[in-house]
C-alpha cells in the first residue's frame, strides 16, 4: 500500500533527526514537528522510546509528557537510576528498562514500528525531552 501524502511529508520533516547528531530544533519547527511524529505514529502500529536525560527524574518527565501525547499509559515500574540515564520503554510489551548513561547525547529517540517490512519502520531523534509540554 503506497503512503499517503501526509506520511510522507511527515518521513520529510523528520528526516533530518533520523542522524545521530540532528540539528538544532528552532523553536518555529517545534510544531510542525509534533504533528509529523503524531502523525507518523497513526500510520504505524506503535512506538518505542529511548530517552537519554541528565538525570532519571528527567527522563521519567519525559516520557510522561510523549506516552501523553502519543496516547499510551505511563509505564507503572522503572529501576531509578543515580546520574544521567537511559530509559526505553516499549509499550506494545508494556516493559520500562533504566540504566545508567555515559555518553553525551539527551533528547528522545522514537522507533515506529509496523507489522510489515512494507510500511514504515524507522527510527527518527533526538527530540527535546521538552517536546511536549505535561499536563
Amino acid at each position: 500500500m503506497p503512503l499517503s501524502p501526509t506520511v510522507q511529508q511527515s518521513q520529510s520533516t523528520l528526516a533530518q533527526f533520523s542522524m545521530l547528531d540532528a540539528p538544532p530544533m528552532a523553536v518555529d519547527e517545534r510544531e510542525q514537528v509534533k504533528t509529523a511524529l503524531l502523525a507518523l505514529a497513526q500510520a504505524t502500529d506503535y512506538q518505542m522510546f529511548g530517552i537519554l536525560a541528565e538525570t532519571c527524574d528527567q527522563a521519567i518527565a519525559a516520557l510522561r509528557a510523549y506516552t501523553q501525547a502519543f496516547g499510551y499509559s505511563m509505564p507503572q515500574t522503572w529501576q531509578p537510576i543515580v546520574g544521567p540515564t537511559y530509559l526505553k520503554f516499549n509499550p506494545n510489551l508494556g516493559s520500562c528498562y533504566t540504566d545508567g548513561y555515559t555518553g553525551d547525547h539527551r533528547g528522545v529517540l522514537i522507533a515506529f514500528q509496523s507489522a510489515t517490512e512494507e510500511a514504515i519502520n524507522q527510527t527518527y531523534g533526538h527530540f527535546p525531552l521538552d517536546l511536549f509540554p505535561t499536563a
